[in-house]
């Protein structure tokens, strides 16, 4: 009897232990994920992030990371413009002078990333850290007064320092990196509730702070 036991015992270690195996297994988990949250950088406004995410394992507690997302982000601003425009009148040229304050540039930001995620064994929750790079499209605009406007025949009569045209720089792509910590909170056994931070570091475009939560399935 103590014999079957034992016997019983090494065979049920076995397939535990070929389970385990085979869970880690690479790309033997794979997880979903949707997040939603705000953004804000140093001196700038709170913008929205929106990120869908995919999970891979690849070995024990390290996972590939995949995401695609939308972010809207804005850096505070504050200078003068002084430019001119031209247009005719009855056919007739006119110049016109514009001054103007820039308030604040906005950002619109679809990044996709790649990177890793390291997680750390928990029972009731489970915390983790995690790494990536990104390569991001981007669209801006700037946020300005309503401006003055003063109306001139000729070029030679706008005012010296109105005779350059002003045009804003604005770059449609930036690339980053992507550092941050987070926790996952199992609900059942296929949903969890994700809780996130994690600080964007960017080539072109300002650094932002990212809090968001989702669910990952």
């Amino acid at each position: 009897m103590k014999k079957l036991i034992v016997l019983l015992f090494i065979l049920s270690f076995n397939l535990l232990f070929a389970q385990d195996n085979i869970s880690q297994t690479p790309f033997s988990k794979l997880n979903y994920g949707i997040y939603g949250g705000i953004n804000f950088g140093n001196n700038s406004e709170t913008g929205g992030s929106f990120l869908f995410e995919f999970n891979a394992n690849l070995i024990s507690n390290l996972n590939l990371n995949l995401s695609l997302g939308y972010s809207k982000s804005y850096k505070t601003e504050a200078y003068t413009v002084k430019s001119y425009r031209t247009g005719s009148i009855n056919n007739v040229q006119y110049f016109w002078a514009e001054q103007y304050e820039v308030n604040k540039k906005g950002y619109d930001v679809f990044p996709v990333s790649v990177g890793f995620q390291f997680v750390f064994n928990e029972q009731s929750f489970i915390p983790y850290i995690l790494g990536s790079l990104n390569y991001k499209l981007v669209d801006a605009r700037i946020y300005s007064s309503p401006g003055t406007t003063w109306t001139y025949n000729s070029f030679e009569e706008l005012p010296n320092e109105f005779r350059t045209k002003h045009v804003e720089q604005f770059p449609n792509h930036s690339y980053g990196v992507n550092l941050g910590v987070g926790v996952v909170y199992p609900i059942f056994s296929k949903l969890s509730i994700d809780l996130r931070y994690f600080y964007e570091i960017d080539s072109e475009i300002i650094n932002t702070h990212h809090i968001v939560v989702g669910i990952s399935l």
